[in-house]
């Protein structure tokens, strides 16, 4: 009876495993489905936005067109797991394209496009007073610290000052070199404290 009730309590710990195991595949695939819609709804956008901007080269049109494709058919831009993520979408090397890509576009955006507007010359109120020399003085002081200066000893305060050569009478006498006298050296005070 006891290998009957051990059987059993096997098979139903067998069981609550798989289901647990089948959640989490169940998870991650969903997770996969997941990032490769994000990569390819993102790769769309960026190859969409440089072909109207014109500015589209050859590799990123094959590149875009490739992966997505891809992405389509396998859920993964890529199939060597040692260069990316199991869970990811694309390699490490296909999210450095796509983010060259992405920095392109906004590069793009920030550029003006249209030299006929007539607001381009509009600066804002806030920008306005940003740019301004300031009228009147501020109470309140920069919180940003003063430059450092680095604590830097002059070697030349402590040279004696130079005293002129006194001019011989003789010509061929040697020239005349005062010797070095180090500057007196001040007292030394030592407190000593007694203890009782």
């Amino acid at each position: 009876m006891s290998g009957e009730y051990d059987k059993q309590q096997w098979q139903a710990e067998q069981s609550a495993r798989d289901t647990a195991i089948e959640k989490q595949r169940e998870k991650e695939r969903k997770t996969r489905e997941r990032a490769a819609r994000n990569a390819r709804r993102k790769l769309e956008r960026l190859h969409r936005t440089l072909s109207d901007k014109g500015e589209i080269t050859d590799f990123e049109n094959e590149f875009g067109e490739s992966v997505v494709e891809r992405l389509d058919k396998f859920g993964s831009a890529f199939h060597d797991r040692e260069k990316g993520r199991p869970g990811d979408a694309l390699s490490f090397a296909q999210k450095r394209v796509v983010a060259a890509m992405n920095k392109k576009v906004k590069e793009l955006k920030k550029k003006p496009t249209d030299n006929n507007d007539p607001d381009k010359d509009y600066v804002r109120t806030a920008d306005r007073c940003k740019n301004t020399d300031k009228k009147h003085g501020s109470s309140f002081k920069s919180k940003k610290k003063s430059s450092f200066t680095p604590r830097v000893r002059n070697i030349e305060d402590d040279m004696p000052p130079e005293t002129q050569e006194p001019k011989s009478q003789d010509k061929n006498s040697e020239t005349f070199i005062p010797e070095y006298q180090p500057a007196p050296k001040k007292p030394f005070l030592r407190l000593v404290k007694n203890e009782p």
